[in-house]
């Protein structure tokens, strides 16, 4: 975005001028795709100053580094940066197993955290970065950053003042095609290429050799879990928002790898059924054979059809990042017609149909999403109130993905107990909630 264009955004506007001495040290954990792009909005702020940037892969930190106003300190290890008195919050944009023992070491040492979503590999982590935050009152703002969208509070608010009625059932799901079967390959293991720390890459996670497939670290257990954990929990979020619910009583799926003949572990494939209280079913499904949504949807952005659709009594509504759509439910009647003259008659019946809409139809377009979020967590480090992404909210959704993955490994239909999150009809189920760490590497409580 240029200068000139940010500068006349809404959200530009509310941001407030920074004395000279109010700066905020950030660093950057993790200097991948995503983590390259908070850094651009974080540096748009006028008080944030990135003092250091970390990767496993020097290249990914140097090529950070190039993007700051100022000259951060570089680091492979990001035990060395939160040493550091200088750094008021750190961004944990590092693959997904990594997220919850940055996250907590973080609080333990006094910084504010902005994590990338999935908060957590397993539940059980998940649980302990909630209460690392809490413990250490720290302000956690989770990546979920449509909450900070104009237009998908607009259409939360729609929702729940009841314009689209009671809603029973929701959908979500991303869509996109691939002709390509044979994926990433079968690859060999090879040689650590140069600039890259394989052990620290891997962490907590098994020791296992390099191989070039596993940098594509969402399509292997070890480290994620696949679609369902990377997009549903942006949008399951957005179903949790706008309906009030964040803890589902069932949960089963079903799916695989189908299609991609590669090494990759995680399904590609895959349909996830949750019920809620309040007679709620929710469903999300994923493909990478074919592109289009339910009902042929061929999706608003050049990747694919995603979204959410929640069907209420009076009305549905399609959300997603361009946009926003009310589409009445229409109630039919009937009128007696002259029964002299069949030209009259509605399939031959004597009555002629019509119909009406039960609410008022709606549109909204797109809004400016990481952006505000990022000015959310900024604005409630200085306030100390909750962000609007706060880690509380983070788990619950990452949770329920993950919980989804459970059920389609373990083939059963599990029942969730959100208070004491454990499943109450398998223990083989309970057992996957956590997951041993690799020495050194430890969690508390884990």
């Amino acid at each position: 975005m240029r200068r000139r264009t940010f500068l006349k955004t809404p959200a530009a506007a509310a941001v407030p001028a920074a004395a000279p001495n109010d700066r905020i040290g950030v660093a950057v954990i993790g200097c991948g795709g995503m983590g390259r792009a908070d850094l651009a909005d974080f540096q748009k702020q006028p008080e944030v100053e990135i003092r250091a940037v970390c990767d496993v892969f020097r290249p990914n930190a140097q090529a950070a580094a190039k993007l700051c106003t100022g000259t951060p300190e570089i680091y492979s290890d990001y035990r060395r940066i939160l040493e550091r008195k200088d750094i008021d919050a750190v961004i944990v944009a590092t693959p997904d197993h990594w997220h919850p023992l940055i996250a907590v070491q973080a609080c333990n040492a006094g910084k504010d955290v902005y994590v990338e979503k999935p908060i957590s590999h397993n539940v059980r982590e998940g649980r302990l970065m909630v209460e690392a935050a809490r413990r250490n009152s720290r302000v956690v703002q989770v990546g979920i950053q449509q909450r900070s969208g104009a237009h998908f509070q607009r259409a939360v608010a729609a929702v729940q003042e009841g314009k689209i009625g009671k809603v029973h059932f929701a959908q979500c799901w991303n869509h996109n095609y691939s002709s390509n079967p044979k994926g990433a390959g079968n690859p060999p293991d090879a040689p650590v290429p140069e600039g890259l720390d394989w052990d620290m890459w891997l962490g907590p996670a098994p020791k296992i050799p390099y191989n070039p497939a596993r940098r594509n670290f969402r399509a292997f257990w070890d480290y994620a879990g696949g679609e369902l954990t990377n997009w549903c929990v942006h949008l399951i979020d957005v179903v949790h928002w706008a309906l009030q619910v964040d803890t589902p009583l069932t949960v089963t799926s079903s799916g695989g790898k189908w299609f991609y003949q590669d090494a990759r572990e995680c399904a590609d494939t895959q349909e996830v059924l949750w019920e809620y209280p309040g007679n709620l079913l929710v469903r999300y499904s994923t493909l990478t054979h074919n592109s289009y949504g339910p009902n042929g949807h061929p999706g608003n952005k050049s990747f694919g059809s995603y979204g959410v659709l929640l069907q209420g009594t009076k009305g549905t509504i399609f959300i997603d990042r361009a946009g926003y759509e009310i589409t009445p439910q229409m109630e039919p009647h009937s009128e007696k017609q002259s029964a002299g003259s069949s030209a009259a008659y509605d399939d031959l019946i004597g009555y002629g149909q019509f119909y009406t809409a039960l609410t008022p139809a709606e549109r909204g377009a797109t809004s400016f999403q990481h952006l505000p979020h990022v000015r959310n967590f900024l604005d409630c480090m200085k306030s100390r109130q909750k962000p609007a992404g706060d880690i509380e909210i983070g788990h619950k959704s990452t949770a329920t993905c993950l919980i989804g993955n459970i059920a389609l490994r373990t083939g059963e239909k599990l029942r969730w107990d959100g208070a004491a999150e454990r499943f109450t009809n398998s223990e083989a189920a309970n057992a996957m909630l956590r997951r041993d760490y690799r020495a050194p590497w430890s969690l508390p409580g884990l």
